[in-house]
């Protein structure tokens, strides 16, 4: 996960100094020297940390102990504003109803997820209502314009091409005139992918932006990459106009430092994150948010946003009718399943969650390759075992975990967790309990009656 190891750092540090009574200097310099350490350790830009260790200290020092705030709670406030403040900057908005026309440019260097981010943002969008189209002017790489025409297609959103063109420029023209002609809006345009950052490129992306007009132009940036997309959006800035930047990959388990380090080094903001491969894993960046996700404190909002916007509410009702008839199907399951997956990792879930971070390697479900394990289980069932489930038996439950590459234990734990599902339905329906109790009272034990 993202940050992980910057995560488990500052626990580290905040661990060591609680129960102190009170902050004491030399207690100061070595949270401040393992801070360093782990901002360092997670490639954030060594001239970010210098000033943010100088604010952080100022904000520590003098700091007491009060009645309702320990030491460690203390480093702690200190630490989550500080990094609120290290990320926040102007604010900058994707244009949403209400503004046209809307024309949004992408660019950044081939392999930082520029197409795919395209596609991410006309998802977005889509679901806000708007009709937005995307243009394909990356000319340079191989296969890029069928691969958004591709991306395009899954999310049902148009894309503009001109067969032959050589020229960005005839791209541009053709997509804004498509676009009004259409009545689609926003109109997002792919720019070429640089390999490097060469002074040529970078005159034909000007031209291609002052042909354009957009009005919100995106710096794509791979935040695997660390120190270097610092350095990348320098590049980029000193010769065309940019608003702000979209980190993607952010769901990786690389260091992250240019999460960090983007604001404070260049002045843009960052606008989005893409945290996964699907088209709907693209979020609005919180900078109170990310700092309270970095500390271990969770990200219940986001959370909720995003199994917002990828509920399948029809999935959903007809799971909680088939939980009222305690008549669920491994269909259900593997519905419920993969609408979790939309969300995240499990190990992201859980990093969302305030107090569940620290238990991630303690929870078998955590586990991805688990639940792959799972939904290939349902799968290697016919439709009709996975419609009824007191079809399986012993050779049935042999030839799935067959097709599946698992153990029948596996077949037979899935089976019973069903079954254990099914029971606690049929428990909340009965009346155990008065009013809103119902259910919470398990079933008597029954012993077995003597042949």
């Amino acid at each position: 996960m993202l940050l992980e190891s910057l995560t488990d750092r500052l626990g580290a540090v905040i661990k060591r100094i609680s129960g102190h009574g009170q902050l004491k200097e030399a207690d100061l310099d070595d949270a401040l020297r393992q801070v360093r350490i782990a901002l360092l350790e997670a490639d954030v830009h060594f001239l970010v940390v210098k000033d943010f260790i100088t604010d952080l200290r100022q904000r520590l020092i003098g700091a007491h102990v009060t009645d309702s705030l320990t030491p460690a709670q203390t480093v702690v406030k200190a630490v989550h504003q500080a990094l609120v403040d290290l990320l926040t900057g102007p604010q900058v908005s994707v244009p949403g109803p209400g503004a046209a026309p809307r024309r949004i440019l992408l660019v950044g260097l081939q392999g930082a997820g520029k197409s795919s981010l395209a596609q991410k943002l006309a998802a977005m969008l889509s679901g806000q209502g708007l009709r937005p189209i995307l243009a394909a002017a990356d000319l340079d790489r191989a296969a890029a314009v069928d691969q958004l025409v591709q991306l395009g297609a899954a999310v049902k959103v148009p894309v503009v091409t001109v067969a032959g063109a050589l020229d960005p420029l005839v791209v541009v023209r053709a997509a804004r005139k498509e676009a009004e002609r259409g009545g689609y809006d926003p109109l997002i345009l792919d720019s070429a992918g640089r390999t490097d950052v060469n002074e040529t490129k970078l005159d034909e992306l000007a031209a291609v932006q002052q042909l354009f007009a957009p009005t919100l132009s995106l710096l794509v940036a791979d935040a695997m990459t660390g120190q270097a997309a610092v350095d990348v959006a320098r590049a980029f800035s000193s010769r065309v106009h940019l608003d702000g930047v979209v980190l993607t990959k952010m769901d990786g388990d690389a260091r992250g430092g240019a999460a960090l380090s983007m604001r404070h080094a260049t002045g843009l903001p960052v606008v989005l994150m893409a945290n996964g491969e699907g088209p709907t894993a693209l979020e609005r960046f919180h900078p109170d948010r990310l700092a309270s996700r970095i500390l271990g404190m969770g990200d219940v909002l986001t959370l909720i946003e995003r199994a917002e916007r990828v509920a399948d509410s029809q999935a959903s009702e007809r799971a909680a009718e088939a939980l009222r008839k305690g008549r669920l199907t491994f269909d259900d399951l593997l519905s419920q399943i993969r609408q979790v997956n939309k969300m995240g990792s499990v190990d992201e879930l859980m990093a969302m969650i305030p107090g569940l971070n620290r238990l991630r390697d303690k929870v078998p479900g955590a586990d991805p390759q688990q639940i792959r394990r799972l939904e290939a289980v349902i799968l290697s069932m016919t439709p009709a075992e996975r419609a009824h489930p007191e079809l399986l038996n012993g050779r049935r439950k042999r030839r799935i975990a067959l097709g599946a590459g698992v153990d029948v234990a596996l077949v037979n734990r899935l089976a019973r967790q069903l079954d254990e599902m099914q029971k606690l339905a049929k428990w909340g329906r009965k009346p155990h309990l008065p009013g809103g109790l119902a259910g919470l009272q398990p079933p008597p034990v029954r012993s077995r009656p003597r042949r």
